[in-house]
């Protein structure tokens, strides 16, 4: 193969692997009933860095409010952009099915923001990176797990691989396929 050609197929490759990366869509569709204001929490508005916590965001006190989010699809995840409070310890976990949760990551604004963004007060935007996940995900959670007690997350996102869903023609060719296996074990029965 010629320099050129690997070189295309390489590139070819690489575009489909970027291609196949995206960014789910985030709706909120369950929160504990101390939770204010959760929808803000995915609707797409991104707070500016040191806005105070209590303003555009979901927010509570306390450390046993939940707020769990649904994906449009199920995804292997292998990022996230957190907006939250500052100074707490907030623990995401992922779901197959909406109610066993398994822990994906911690993220804390004392730690976890970018060098440059130097924020003492309010909410803060922060990257996190992690191993994409061995499953594919359809629901996230959110809760506080340390700091001061007031509590914020004021928007929230994701990137990874879809989980490829089968065509309608290929569960269909699937079912035939189960049906013959069905068939030909029954003929063995009978024979």
């Amino acid at each position: 193969m010629s320099a050129l050609s690997k070189s295309v197929l390489a590139a070819g490759l690489l575009g489909l692997a970027v291609a196949a990366q995206a960014t789910p869509t985030v709706t909120v569709v369950a929160n504990t009933a101390g939770v204010t204001n959760a929808l803000a929490a995915a609707d797409a508005f991104v707070p500016a860095n040191s806005t105070p916590w209590q303003t555009t965001s979901a927010w509570w006190t306390g450390n046993a409010e939940t707020i769990t989010f649904q994906l449009d699809q199920a995804y292997f995840l292998s990022s996230a952009v957190i907006t939250a409070d500052w100074n707490d310890v907030y623990r995401f976990s992922a779901s197959t099915d909406g109610v066993n949760f398994t822990q994906l990551f911690t993220v804390t604004g004392l730690a976890d923001q970018p060098v440059n963004a130097n924020v003492t007060f309010g909410q803060v935007t922060m990257p996190v990176s992690f191993a994409p996940t061995a499953l594919a995900y359809s629901y996230i959670r959110v809760q506080a797990i340390a700091g001061d007690g007031s509590n914020a997350i004021g928007e929230v996102s994701f990137s990874g691989v879809a989980a490829p869903v089968p065509e309608p023609g290929t569960l269909a060719f699937m079912a035939a396929g189960v049906g013959i296996l069905g068939f030909v074990a029954r003929r063995r029965r009978r024979g």
